[in-house]
């Protein structure tokens, strides 16, 4: 997806951020800048200026030698050249940019090996502007729709933490970076910046409607990479009860014991006890901490967008049964995103509602009755404000992946980190944030 750079004020360091973001490796690496949100008043001239510092690189040896990270090969045939109708052509560098005032479409081309930027004038400016919760909300749906992996968020220190939050907390990105415009201790974030090493955790998601179109789940580094491909055996699983399930007592988990105890199969029954253990596991203490020591970084499991309307949609089919959908229902009724999740039953699984009702999810969640006609209308009308569309029919549980790699498919992970060295109000801040999943205990 198009990565992101916003910044609240121009200035030389925030316009630097920009270019150096546009031009990593040739604007080839995966956190390359396509997309910059910056103020009103930015001008056609201010974006010609930003990009006269470009590094003109003959060849890789010699970018290696000088410990250039930035850098474009002039007039390499990597990748078509953009309509120069539509992006005007720096005067001297191999760049292209765009001004105006619309966020870019969706799905814009992203001209890989190609330094190209949408400069976007429609950042946010005082948070007592009476336009900024909606312009910080436009941008937030953008963002979820576009799915970049990286946002890089620049705005006076008073002020960054906050916006940088709500940002976080709105949208499903991998990599954050905080910065300032005002304070020597945080320079201006660039979107290129993620070192798995120091717990920056990475990773490539597409948008969740689509994911599938892709991948048969997200990648994330780092990772096992033979867990992408593994699964639990069904002898493994068929030895897990719910008892299995924390430390018993009263832990708060009993409604998730009772709800596991309903499935009728083993292997499913005992696949279900794994993925709660695993929450379990991830989220005892989330967000944790990175350990780089040129900045600061948090990471772990989160909830998805917190927006209006975000929400994931089951959809059951009529031949749908309990334990195919449990498993898929459980990230979210065991936790503190069960809120942002909505199930559609077809009207003839009567079976099915039982279930659900005997197991407490109608309480908590909303489930609709809907046969194909109205199911059809609600993801007409619906569809595009979803964040995540699930359709399970018969049978859906064919295989027992890694818990990790299948807690993936629905939730988002990865990092935010802040410019500044130790900063240990940007951790106190952001590990208060309710974006991060946690279990949900009852009483």
């Amino acid at each position: 997806g198009p990565n992101t750079l916003l910044t609240t004020q121009w200035t030389a360091e925030a316009a630097e951020a920009i270019r150096m973001s546009a031009t990593i490796e040739c604007a080839g690496q995966c956190t390359a800048l396509r997309h910059a949100v910056v103020p009103e008043d930015v001008t056609g001239d201010d974006a010609e200026k930003m990009f006269d510092g470009t590094n003109s690189v003959p060849d890789a040896p010699t970018g290696l030698r000088n410990e250039m990270f930035d850098g474009v090969f002039e007039g390499h045939g990597g990748n078509k050249i953009p309509d120069t109708g539509e992006y005007k052509k720096h005067h001297s560098k191999d760049v292209y940019y765009k001004v105006g005032a619309q966020m870019p479409p969706d799905g814009i081309d992203e001209y890989w090996r190609k330094a190209v930027v949408d400069v976007t004038k429609c950042a946010p400016s005082s948070p007592t502007a009476p336009d900024y919760e909606e312009k910080v909300d436009n941008l937030s749906r953008w963002l979820v729709r576009n799915q970049p992996i990286s946002l890089a968020v620049n705005a006076p220190r008073a002020e960054a933490l906050t916006l940088g939050r709500k940002l976080f907390e709105r949208t499903a990105l991998v990599v954050y970076t905080v910065g300032s415009t005002d304070s020597p201790d945080a320079p201006p974030a660039m979107t290129c910046q993620a070192r798995p090493q120091e717990a920056e955790v990475f990773g490539e998601f597409p948008p969740r409607k689509s994911l599938g179109e892709y991948t048969r789940y997200p990648v994330v580094v780092p990772s096992s990479t033979p867990s992408y491909g593994s699964s639990y055996t069904e002898a493994y699983l068929e030895g897990l009860s719910s008892s299995d399930i924390g430390a018993g007592g009263n832990d708060g988990l009993g409604y998730v014991r009772g709800a596991i105890d309903l499935v009728s199969d083993p292997a499913v029954k005992g696949y279900c006890v794994e993925v709660v253990n695993y929450l379990s596991d991830a989220t005892s203490s989330n967000p944790k901490r990175g350990f780089g020591t040129s900045r600061t970084a948090v990471w772990g499991l989160q909830r998805p967008p917190m927006l209006d309307g975000a929400k994931t949609l089951l959809r059951c089919e009529r031949g749908a049964g309990y334990d195919d959908v449990l498993p898929t229902l459980l990230p979210f009724f065991a936790t503190n995103a069960r809120s942002q999740v909505e199930i559609s039953v077809h009207e003839a699984n009567g079976d099915l509602r039982r279930k659900l009702t005997d197991a407490g999810v109608n309480a908590s969640i909303k489930v609709a009755v809907e046969d194909d006609e109205q199911y059809k209308e609600t993801a007409r009308t619906m569809g595009d404000g979803y964040y995540n569309v699930v359709t399970i029919g018969e049978g859906s549980m064919k295989d027992y992946p890694m818990a990790g790699q299948f807690v993936s498919l629905f939730f988002p992970l990865g990092h935010i980190k802040s410019t500044m060295v130790d900063d240990e109000e940007f951790v106190t801040y952001f590990g208060k944030s309710d974006k991060w999943l946690n279990l949900h205990r009852e009483d």
